[in-house]
């Protein structure tokens, strides 16, 4: 399962080079809302150094494509030669399944330091 963080930088780590059959190629991610079935399209480059092992993506939320809810998702990962199609059905074809946990980060509570004074009464 990946981690996105909602408004940050995340990193995928996928294994999408089994299944790849084009050389210079683009991936197009499509994140699919599993309450809403809302469906969003972003274009990754792979940034993997190992490739045989792994394959490494970066996303930022807000950048590269913007997750309007946060929950769990629905990925999908298509191969292709274009950099700007955001079509899945003009891709070169499916290389994986999976799902995806968008998260809001906690943001630290209010903690107030005050002093408790007890007052003992005779």
């Amino acid at each position: 399962m990946l981690r996105i963080e909602k408004g940050g930088t995340s990193n995928l780590i996928v294994t999408v080079k089994e299944l790849t059959t084009l050389q210079s190629l683009k991936y197009l991610f499509e994140f699919e809302h599993q309450q809403s079935f809302d469906k969003i399209y972003c274009i990754l480059t792979n940034i993997s150094t190992n490739t045989e092992r792994y394959d490494e993506f970066t996303i930022i939320d807000g950048v590269d494509v913007t997750f309007p809810y946060d929950g769990f998702y629905v990925y999908r990962i298509y191969q292709q030669e274009s950099d700007s199609n955001l079509d899945p059905d003009l891709s070169d074809g499916l290389v994986e399944v999976g799902r995806a946990h968008v998260y809001v980060t906690d943001s630290p509570s209010n903690v107030y330091d005050e002093t408790i004074n007890f007052n003992i009464y005779e």
